[in-house]
């Protein structure tokens, strides 16, 4: 699922970096603007704890516009270079802007909360109908292709894939996409991350995530185990999403154990919509691409 933070409105509390990359433990990065440039620095080694002295060190403020993203891998590999942000703009050659780990530019960097599902269809008819367009080399997901997308199309691209993003320029912030929230003064692409209690003593983030817990059944009791959670809240958001249900966490790892006890919509003949990852028994599934649901 990801997680951008906005922080021109009001810089970001220690406990705020620290519970959006527990959430999001897949890498992260940031991009600030300063002195007409666009700054960014992105890996495995941006930690929340990392961020927090980057900003006292180089005495960031709200002016400078800084965003933060935490990752969770939903497409491509746990790198560096799939971290976010992702540089958009062109060369004077027309090829697109290199991703890089670190770097500083005049043009934009951009960041995505969500699961772009169009991406390699989109990849393709990009490079094929345009054949000067070289697809990138190197590891890929969605949200690198979509900022290939929008370096040669332009970023109003990006209001067409109906998806959360960030673009950040010399001149500003620009966003797309429905469903921000607000935290504590900071504009979110989610509130995940967000830490509340719930009934069994651990903590609830808005209803979907948690830290402990797994259930299993022993003489009719439901008992938990400490797992990462983060599949978990994944799945169970997009199962609310696409089934328009309303489950906590624990209500739908609940369901899952006593399926026989509730009423399972999840549909056994493996039909998945196209624009959502298939979660079956907590396992991830390759899309199943049809043109309509089996009769």
């Amino acid at each position: 699922m990801c997680v951008i933070l906005q922080c021109d409105g009001k810089m970001p509390k220690s406990s705020m970096l620290k519970d959006a990359e527990d959430t999001n433990p897949h890498g992260g990065g940031f991009a600030y603007t300063k002195n007409g440039l666009v700054h960014w620095e992105k890996g495995l080694h941006v930690t929340a704890k990392y961020i927090e002295k980057y900003i006292k060190r180089n005495k960031l403020t709200k002016a400078n516009n800084l965003i933060v993203h935490f990752r969770i891998k939903t497409h491509g590999d746990t790198n560096d270079m799939l971290c976010h942000p992702f540089p958009v703009g062109l060369n004077k050659d027309g090829s697109a802007l290199k991703n890089r780990v670190i770097g500083s530019t005049t043009k934009a960097v951009m960041f995505h909360n969500g699961i772009w599902s169009e991406y390699d269809d989109m990849a393709i008819k990009l490079a094929f109908n345009s054949p000067n367009i070289r697809i990138p080399d190197g590891d890929m997901s969605d949200s690198s292709i979509m900022a290939w997308c929008a370096s040669h199309k332009g970023i109003n691209f990006l209001e067409f894939t109906d998806e959360k993003v960030i673009v950040l320029s010399p001149e500003g912030i620009t966003r797309f996409g429905d469903g921000w929230t607000t935290v504590d003064h900071v504009k979110c692409s989610n509130d995940l991350f967000e830490k509340t209690t719930n009934w069994f003593g651990g903590t609830l983030n808005d209803g979907y995530g948690y830290t402990p817990v797994n259930y299993h059944r022993e003489d009719n009791v439901i008992k938990t185990d400490k797992v990462d959670d983060s599949v978990n809240n994944m799945e169970c958001a997009s199962f609310n999403e696409s089934y328009d249900m309303d489950y906590s966490t624990e209500e739908y790892l609940a369901m899952k154990i006593n399926a026989k006890e509730y009423s399972n919509p999840i549909d056994n003949n493996g039909f998945y919509c196209d624009n959502e990852l298939g979660y079956y028994d907590g396992k991830v599934t390759k899309y199943s691409r049809k043109e309509e649901e089996p009769q």
